[in-house]
């Protein structure tokens, strides 16, 4: 079955920033932020590393929900690990943010190990590739969109260039470190609109 990911503002092989939650073979829900692409048609694909509690229930119960939302709180305790039961539904077989504007619930097709050496993020841990088949999509709210962090990244990259000539050399160092840092990110995540704006304002800083 196909599904148009696009009403939320998903496209296809491009990354988002959702909270996924998962529930423990003991009814325990949780929440972890984590990013998910969407591969076309009804398959779906997100990395974890090992550790994780979304990555426990993963491996447990072979599903997972993707919550679509732009709630600053929800990402934060999400992250923390600290997203309180009051901010799930009633439901008990399931893990869904109460009032999320959008979801994917995703039944688990494959989980992958992949060790440090095969991953950019080097360290100690395995990493986990999970690919899926979307069995539901929900939309609460047509206006919701999936957030992709290359345009934070473009639109500090803008901020910092309205200062760029006026601070002194250090800040100039630290402000092109993070825009080449961002243009990794973008170049990685985001549109082919979003690279040719930052494609744009490097040129412009390395003018300066």
């Amino acid at each position: 079955m196909k599904y148009d990911l696009s009403k939320v503002g998903i496209e296809k092989d491009l990354q988002y920033e959702c909270i996924t939650t998962t529930i423990s073979e003991d009814g325990i829900k949780n929440a972890g932020a984590f990013a998910f692409k969407y591969l076309g048609d009804d398959k779906v694909f997100c990395r974890i590393f090992e550790g994780s509690k979304t990555l426990k229930n993963i491996q447990n119960t072979n599903e997972y929900v993707v919550n679509i939302t732009q709630d600053p709180l929800a990402f934060t305790y999400a992250t923390l690990d600290c997203l309180d039961d009051e901010y799930f539904t009633s439901d008990e077989d399931i893990a869904i943010i109460k009032n999320s504007p959008a979801y994917i619930i995703v039944d688990v097709e494959s989980i992958e190990k992949k060790t440090p050496d095969d991953f950019p993020i080097k360290g100690d841990k395995n990493i986990f590739f999970i690919t899926g088949k979307i069995r539901d999509f929900i939309v609460n709210d047509e206006s919701v969109r999936a957030f992709n962090r290359g345009l934070s990244g473009l639109i500090e990259g803008l901020v910092n260039f309205s200062r760029y000539k006026i601070v002194d050399d250090e800040k100039r160092k630290e402000y092109m470190d993070r825009l080449i840092e961002n243009q990794r990110v973008i170049e990685k995540v985001s549109d082919e609109k979003t690279k040719k704006a930052m494609s744009t304002l490097k040129s412009e800083y390395d003018k300066n």
